[in-house]
């Protein structure tokens, strides 16, 4: 019965669970809709560099570094201007907000993305896939 359950196995329940969710705050629920397209591993990845990038630069603004040159602010944009769409688009949910929220929401994004990855091994090991 599990082994047929797994078959057919939908790695986007968690995102689409997410995404539907009224008690989440609209930029989790358009966050976990964007994820929803994205590979399992790409998209974590994606996902967990923008986090890191951005939770960096919250740490930067803590500290009182304000120059524009700065390993995170550098880091951003050398993420940017590879211009991949699905980092793009996660970078535009939550740039008007403050570094911290936005790490936070991006950190969020992660941590689901890490349970869609891990079912993978699950499921192959249980289907054979």
């Amino acid at each position: 019965m599990i082994r047929d359950y797994l078959a057919t196995y939908d790695f986007n329940l968690p995102l689409d669970d997410a995404a539907a969710d009224p008690e989440l705050p609209l930029v989790r629920r358009r966050l976990a809709s964007l994820a929803a397209s994205e590979g399992l591993n790409a998209g974590y990845y994606e996902a967990q560099e923008l986090a890191e990038a951005f939770l960096d630069a919250a740490r930067e603004a803590n500290a009182g570094i304000e120059e524009d040159d700065s390993p995170a602010r550098e880091r951003l944009r050398d993420i940017l201007d590879r211009d991949l769409d699905y980092q793009q688009e996660l970078f535009e949910e939550v740039c008007e907000m403050p570094l911290a929220e936005a790490a936070a929401h991006l950190i969020w994004l992660t941590d689901l993305m890490r349970q869609r990855v891990d079912m993978a091994p699950v499921v192959s090991a249980t289907v054979g896939r």
